[in-house]
């Protein structure tokens, strides 16, 4: 029996925490999220671009410089913290990442996220990112709290939908780049959601 199909072996391969993708690095440091959204592939399977994404343990920051050390991050355009999990619930860690990385290497960082992380924290947490993340791309998803209760299933109901509103306020203030994209999904209103994000001032992406 050869390694690859020996399920021991399997069992002791570790999740991806760093890969390529296009001209972008991807990083992930959690599998935990604040959502829990209808549409997240999560709930299929943790695989993406062939990376497993399922984490046994959230990995330390030593682990995490490590594993991008072995990608080896060159001709890529930006290293972006996403994977299935929502990275700002390890706030410390992403700051610390961020830092390290801003110190070896010339590339942008782009945070792709929920929105809640002040609802989560309980504080504005923008000024803790600036300087350091170049993209925040935030996950609006509807126009309306409850298309978002739905599509989302967020635990903060109606405050989930206005936080992520008031995220995208914040980070627009600090941060150079701010994105809010919605999902091509059934229900939600993409005229509705793109004259919201108009009005917050940020660019609309639809995924």
């Amino acid at each position: 029996m050869s390694e690859d199909e020996n399920p021991k072996w399997r069992k002791k391969k570790a999740a991806t925490l760093a890969y390529k993708n296009g001209h972008s690095l991807y990083l992930i440091i959690t599998n935990r999220c604040s959502n829990t959204c209808i549409f997240c592939p999560k709930f299929n399977q943790y695989k993406l671009y062939g990376q497993d994404l399922l984490l046994e343990k959230e990995p330390s920051f030593e682990e995490v410089m490590a594993a991008v050390a072995v990608v080896e991050p060159t001709g890529i355009d930006e290293i972006v913290f996403c994977g299935f999990g929502e990275s700002l619930l390890r706030l410390e860690l992403v700051v610390r990442i961020a830092q390290e990385l801003k110190r070896r290497y010339s590339y942008p960082i782009r945070i792709n996220t929920d929105g809640q992380a002040n609802l989560v924290h309980d504080r504005d947490i923008v000024p803790e990112l600036a300087g350091l993340v170049d993209t925040i791309s935030v996950s609006l998803n509807a126009s309306d709290p409850a298309t978002y209760i739905k599509l989302c299933d967020t635990p903060f109901g109606d405050k989930g939908f206005f936080g992520v509103c008031d995220f995208i306020r914040l980070a627009k203030q600090q941060i150079p780049n701010v994105i809010a994209s919605v999902v091509d999904y059934p229900g939600v209103d993409l005229d509705a959601c793109r004259a919201l994000v108009l009005s917050l001032g940020v660019s609309f992406r639809v995924r």
